[in-house]
């Protein structure tokens, strides 16, 4: 790794001196299980730039719920908007992993610039782009293809990059030049460039898009730019401002500082601090709950995660996720929909009876086998109960309860799937034909 200004590097160099040892499961462990389905929820996903791993959290739990192998010195880290998805920046081998969440496996590998640091996605989740801290460059990922379809200049030593909320422009942190470069993502081009503090590394944009924060690691400030005419205001933060990211009004800005080992909280409309919170050692980049009440921390030289109950300001029990942990993001998975749908079934008068009651649940266009499907009358009663087939098909036959009337039997059936944990429920409506 050549010796540059990049900020994630100098980091990193901490971490050799800290020279912590190499503990828990390899990536060639992970590698060789069988990949098991992720349940729904709430994840952190965080680099680990010594061990060569991306730790998953499960945020209900706090608990290490799986550790993935990637490529060489892995940093930056994004999940996608359905939580389905996670792109990791390896700074050593010069290329992203792909990691699909629902598995905890890696399902593609992207060669991109050299040394990538932090990685984005579009609004949209259609573009990831990638900071190539070696080259000045930004590197453009098409994430479906998942292939690189553009590379473009920006500063010297390219490190944070975020998007605005409506995707048209892209900001990203040069530590070489002490500027942020304003990308139109139109064109995949730099429409201009700001002066920052010394060595800008984390940016965040507030939700509104009016505001760019930048966290200015090599003089202590935070610079705040206005989008509306790229102008700049500077707030004090002490230490060595790192990680920034907003609450989800924008009123409150959280910035780590790597420094003093604290998580400063800053209200936006006055550009004070209003809070200092122990961290972990040298904390980097941060990533807030969907709720927004806790915020999870790398705290790259003591091997934890930080978590923050940001109503209490108050630290909780850290968790332990390896030797060098310096990215983190976090994504939410959401059970799979299901599509139900009923076919005609028979409905004879002497004897009263129901047959070929019949249903076929699928997820996405994929049959769902073993599933339970209750039939019912179109007043709720119960006339019987089956599990799909390979095909994802069910059918029953029922004698239907004597105070079922044939009336409410012409109107037709229910078939209704009640979800599990993985899947969502779903209904449909069959008719019965008189026999």
């Amino acid at each position: 790794m050549h010796v540059r200004n990049g900020a994630l590097r100098s980091a990193l160099r901490a971490l050799v001196v800290v020279g912590c040892a190499a503990a828990g499961l390899t990536g060639s462990q992970i590698a060789g299980a069988a990949a098991a389905k992720t349940p729904p929820g709430t994840y952190a996903y965080v680099t680990d730039a010594h061990s060569d791993e991306v730790t998953v959290i499960d945020t209900a739990t706090n608990s290490v719920t799986a550790t993935i192998g990637v490529g060489s010195t892995p940093l930056g880290v994004a999940v996608s908007a359905d939580g389905r998805h996670v792109i990791v920046t390896n700074s050593l081998s010069n290329n992203v992993s792909v990691i699909d969440a629902t598995t905890d496996t890696v399902v593609a590998t992207v060669p991109v610039g050299h040394d990538p640091q932090a990685v984005a996605l579009s609004p949209d989740g259609t573009q990831a782009f990638v900071a190539d801290n070696g080259d000045g460059t930004v590197s453009v990922i098409d994430t479906t293809s998942n292939t690189v379809t553009k590379t473009f200049s920006v500063g010297a030593n390219p490190e944070g990059v975020a998007f605005s909320p409506s995707g048209t422009r892209a900001y990203v942190t040069n530590s070489g030049s002490s500027t942020v470069s304003v990308v139109d993502t139109a064109t995949d081009s730099t429409a201009a460039t700001v002066n920052t503090g010394a060595i800008p590394v984390g940016v965040a944009v507030t939700p509104d898009g009016a505001h760019v924060w930048v966290a200015d690691a090599g003089d202590g400030t935070v610079s705040v730019i206005a989008t509306s005419d790229n102008s700049v205001t500077t707030i004090s933060a002490g230490g060595s401002p790192y990680g920034v990211t907003t609450s989800g009004d924008g009123k409150t800005i959280y910035v780590t500082d790597r420094a003093s080992n604290l998580l400063r909280v800053i209200q936006a409309a006055t550009g004070t601090v209003s809070a200092s919170i122990a961290t972990g050692q040298t904390p980097q980049q941060i990533a807030l709950t969907p709720d927004g009440s806790h915020a999870y921390i790398a705290n790259l030289n003591d091997g934890t995660v930080s978590v923050i109950d940001l109503a209490a300001q108050s630290a909780g029990t850290p968790i332990a996720v390896g030797n060098g942990p310096l990215g983190v993001a976090i994504g939410t998975i959401t059970p799979d929909p299901t599509t139900l749908t009923a076919g005609p079934g028979h409905l004879s008068l002497l004897p009263l009876g129901v047959t070929g009651l019949n249903a076929t649940l699928t997820s996405n266009g994929t049959p769902l086998a073993g599933q339970t499907i209750v039939f019912t009358a179109d007043d709720g009663t119960r006339l019987c109960q089956a599990v799909t087939n390979a095909s994802g098909h069910a059918t029953c036959n029922a004698v239907p309860p004597i105070l079922t009337t044939v009336t409410v039997l012409l109107g037709g059936y229910q078939a209704t799937f009640a979800g599990t944990i993985y899947y969502k429920p779903s209904a449909a409506h069959g008719s019965l034909q008189l026999l």
